[in-house]
């Protein structure tokens, strides 16, 4: 039972055992995947402060569903809705065309309540979180966005082993298995003339564009900024994606481009396997084990 409790402030104990008035508001957070932008919502009629954080009661207005408590292995998920999508969004932009663009994928997500002796008042009581987990998935409608978040358990929602005996690397690249900095692979550059939803020109090509095939690129200026798409091929003329943007970027808007990786030990004439790369001693693939094809 002890699992379904939940820490509060010693003043906010008093006053729920003292049956005392009390006003209440939720308060959600959103972490984007890029590790720094945060954005702070309270569903009440002006912003609150908790703490020393500002949460907006501006738009866009945030409903959430109910969610269950069990005692199973079973993932709890909730329903976010955003309305006033047809409004300005926090850092410049249109909600719904920054949503298309991906803003919220991956983020991670924490509701809590604070409790307020009077309205407005939140210093006294503090808060209580109530539900955490990451953004699994979008749906657009004319007058809002109901955004799913499933809890943290769904982690372990998978059926593959812990360790796959495969040909190509298990580790994600430059993830913390890989151990290499995802920033020394990332690299920024400038669109060039004539690009279209599906195909990006280098302004300024770089010595081996080889290297970014399979990788991701980024628009970070311009209308299109925000947009990510996989790279399916890469060459001295430019980034062919692997499908089409939402919004078309202009020559000389900024992009980063990072690069792919081939879960390779050391394929011949490869610039992105471990060896290339000097990271063999991170390498976590079975090149020896055989390919379906070939097992009997």
């Amino acid at each position: 039972m002890a699992d379904y409790l939940r820490t509060c402030s010693p003043a906010l104990a008093l006053a729920l055992q003292g049956g005392v008035q009390l006003w209440s508001a939720d308060i959600f957070k959103f972490a984007l995947v890029d590790g720094v932008t945060v954005y702070y919502w309270a569903a009440w009629d002006s912003d609150l402060t908790v703490g020393s954080t500002v949460y907006s009661s501006r738009a866009p207005w945030l409903e959430r569903s109910q969610w269950n408590v069990s005692n199973k292995m079973e993932v709890p998920s909730l329903k976010v809705t955003l309305a006033a999508l047809n409004d300005s969004f926090e850092g410049g932009g249109n909600i719904k065309l920054q949503i298309h663009n991906g803003i919220f994928d991956g983020a991670t997500f924490l509701l809590s309540r604070v409790f307020m002796d009077s309205p407005g008042n939140t210093v006294a009581l503090g808060a209580i979180d109530l539900f955490g987990g990451s953004v699994s998935g979008i749906e657009l409608s004319g007058i809002a966005a109901n955004i799913t978040i499933k809890g943290k358990v769904n982690l372990l929602d998978q059926n593959a082993p812990r360790n796959v005996f495969q040909i190509g690397c298990n580790h994600a690249f430059c993830d913390t298995g890989c151990t290499l900095n995802r920033a020394s692979y990332t690299t920024s550059y400038t669109v060039g003339t004539s690009p279209t939803t599906t195909f990006i020109p280098w302004a300024s090509a770089p010595s081996n564009p080889t290297r970014y095939i399979n990788g991701t690129m980024a628009l970070t200026g311009g209308a299109a900024s925000g947009q990510r798409r996989n790279i399916a091929n890469a060459d001295s003329t430019g980034l062919t994606l692997a499908y089409p943007l939402y919004v078309l970027p202009s020559a000389g808007d900024a992009f980063t481009a990072f690069e792919g990786c081939d879960k390779t030990f050391n394929a011949a004439g490869s610039v992105q396997s471990c060896t290339a790369r000097g990271n063999t001693q991170h390498y976590r693939g079975f090149e020896y084990v055989p390919p379906p094809n070939s097992a009997y």
